[in-house]
């Protein structure tokens, strides 16, 4: 089993365990197909993108909008008619990468709009919470999820592609498990690879160079690979792929097998004048 079916299995044993609160039942976990977490009928339909057009505290009739996540507790949100107290994924990113748990909220029993993810402050710290429609009327404290939002918002299987923080998203998980476990809808973008900073474009090697980081890459999660017959020594034989980039005159060089690390180059079979010496350097 991989990591990543650990963790949906591992989401689903939490959902189980939180039951029924006398509120009514508890909503299923996102799964590996990327469908959006929803407490409302499946033939519910609506917008996906995670970006909710309202966020203001009138309904798109003009009429002033309830919300229930005002309810701050079990009590309160079942004496509302409209509103029910159910289990909804909130999600977290650290160094350990994305965590998922199902918090308790009281959420409206009239859903509309397509599944949706939003953010507002706990403790200090940004909690993000998926809901399978799109609240409306919310207090200023809860914004929408979007590219500007914090890093958690792409944990959401409703989440925004959001390239432009790739760097950031990878970069910030420090461990092998936590890095294969970042997709992004269901899409691996991430990848524990070993890295060598080479110095300058010398031709010379760095002595014990070699670290793990956690990279953006496409195919993050393939496990082959087919490289290229290397012609120059002493990469004959060398049954992985090397790539390399220009770090601000220093050469990094990659070693992977499946994913491809993005900003890098692949080295080529042969050592041609355009790719730097450095990478003969990974071969050893």
């Amino acid at each position: 089993m991989n990591l990543r079916a650990r963790w949906i299995l591992t989401l689903g044993a939490l959902v189980i365990a939180c039951g029924d609160n006398g509120g009514g039942e508890t909503t299923a976990a996102p799964t590996t197909t990327g469908t959006p977490l929803t407490t409302t009928d499946p033939t519910t339909t609506g917008d996906t993108t995670g970006t909710p057009t309202t966020t203001g505290a009138e309904s798109s009739s003009g009429e002033p909008a309830h919300s229930c996540l005002i309810h701050p507790d079990e009590a309160a949100c079942t004496q509302d008619p409209q509103c029910l107290w159910k289990g909804v994924v909130q999600l977290n990113y650290g160094a350990q990468g994305c965590q998922g748990s199902i918090d308790d909220f009281c959420i409206d029993k009239d859903q509309a709009g397509g599944a949706s993810a939003w953010y507002h402050e706990v403790g200090g710290e940004p909690q993000v919470v998926e809901f399978g429609y799109t609240p409306d009327g919310l207090d200023p404290e809860w914004q929408p999820c979007t590219c500007d939002g914090p890093l958690a918002c792409l944990c959401s299987s409703v989440s925004e592609d959001c390239p432009g923080r790739l760097d950031e998203f990878c970069g910030g998980i420090s461990t092998e498990m936590g890095c294969e476990l970042a997709s992004i809808k269901d899409s691996s973008r991430c990848a524990w690879l070993s890295v060598s900073s080479e110095g300058p474009d010398d031709g010379l090697c760095a002595d014990g160079a070699e670290t793990y980081e956690c990279l953006p890459a496409d195919n993050g999660d393939a496990a082959t690979c087919t490289p290229p017959v290397y012609t120059f020594m002493p990469c004959g034989g060398f049954q992985k792929e090397v790539f390399w980039r220009d770090n601000n005159g220093v050469i990094d060089t990659v070693v992977a097998c499946g994913p491809q690390p993005l900003g890098y180059t692949r080295c080529e079979a042969d050592d041609t004048p355009e790719q730097p010496d450095e990478c003969k350097c990974r071969c050893t």
